[in-house]
């Protein structure tokens, strides 16, 4: 079942619309047209419904505040160094709004526009499960990246698995140019209104992760997991603060709460940034929760880091007329299952 509601409207004078994704399963997905940003994930677990992504109840808070909680970032997730985009020998200069820095697209990024509703399906006997698509024309030029594109953000409740959330992108282009989009979610499997999230158990599949400078600007090498706290091949708490690139050498990534509730994230993306929400400043969320710094754990699957003085990575490259794509699929595990 998908319902649609009006969620508000922005200082520009753009109405807003939220759409909640519901399964016989106990999940409730609510995905706004701004920023094509997941607003809520619901689950009911033992006879009690659970939201386990920080978010805001109006369109003037997401206007507001920083930190893209659960926002769609493009064109380009993660720090571009200096600004200055490389695609293999060419050299492109790109917004900077992070210091000398871009961070997460610019300026004016995916996260601040409104995406058009492209396809919505209910689930039936020939779709089975619900699902809702999302497009956005980024013009060449736009905060400096070449060509122009066509974004797509889609997000369903695949019928036959039951408690998983999918979440894809996908992209087409007139010329190369750079890619490299994720989601902005801020988990906390406690609940989005329960405080510190360090205690979460973490494993990821990655042998190698990537230095940063006091700026969060990758040094230039990946180094090897082994004997640092970067390791976290077998499950184990989170503890410490992370803000860190790491590079994939497995699909399947795992978190877990201290309230029964899992979540295995499988994907084919080639890394994925662990953020433990540092700088989240103290802010009113949904519900008049008090959302505070380490208040989620941010795992965002995308592609491999942007080295200063080196081409982006091979696959957050966009041919021209060619095509992209990219999945995350979040499956949530009760601890009776």
């Amino acid at each position: 079942m998908i319902t649609k509601r009006f969620f508000g409207t922005t200082k520009n004078g753009e109405d807003v619309h939220a759409y909640t994704l519901e399964n016989d399963r106990g999940i409730a997905v609510t995905v706004l047209d701004y920023g094509a940003t997941l607003q809520s994930v619901v689950l009911t677990h033992k006879g009690e419904r659970i939201d386990v992504l920080l978010g805001y109840d109006t369109i003037e808070e997401y206007e507001q505040n920083d930190g893209y909680l659960g926002a769609s970032i493009g064109r380009f997730a993660g720090r571009i160094p200096d600004s200055v985009l490389r695609i293999g020998s060419d050299v492109f200069p790109v917004t900077a709004n992070e210091g000398k820095n871009q961070l997460h697209g610019g300026k004016v990024g995916f996260d601040k526009r409104i995406w058009t509703v492209e396809q919505i399906h209910s689930d039936s006997e020939k779709i089975r499960g619900d699902f809702i698509s999302f497009s956005l024309r980024s013009m060449d030029g736009d905060e400096g990246y070449p060509g122009a594109v066509q974004f797509h953000a889609h997000y369903g409740l695949p019928g036959l698995v039951g408690r998983m959330l999918s979440v894809a992108y996908g992209a087409t282009s007139d010329r190369v140019t750079a890619w490299n989009p994720t989601n902005h979610a801020y988990w906390n499997l406690n609940g989005h209104d329960a405080g510190d999230a360090r205690g979460h158990l973490l494993e990821i599949p990655a042998d190698r992760y990537v230095p940063v400078d006091g700026a969060c600007i990758p040094l230039g090498t990946e180094a090897a997991v082994t004997g640092t706290r970067f390791d976290f091949r077998k499950l184990r708490e989170i503890a410490q603060p992370y803000d860190h690139s790491f590079v994939l050498n497995g699909h399947v990534l795992q978190l877990f709460g201290s309230r029964g509730i899992g979540m295995q994230v499988r994907t084919d993306c080639k890394a994925v940034q662990l953020y433990t929400a540092e700088y989240l400043t103290e802010r009113k969320g949904k519900g008049g929760a008090i959302y505070r710094p380490f208040g989620a754990v941010c795992l965002e699957t995308e592609g491999r880091q942007t080295m200063p003085d080196r081409p982006v990575a091979p696959e957050n490259v966009l041919s021209g007329n060619g095509q992209s794509y990219r999945y995350t699929h979040f499956r949530f595990i009760y601890e009776e299952d």
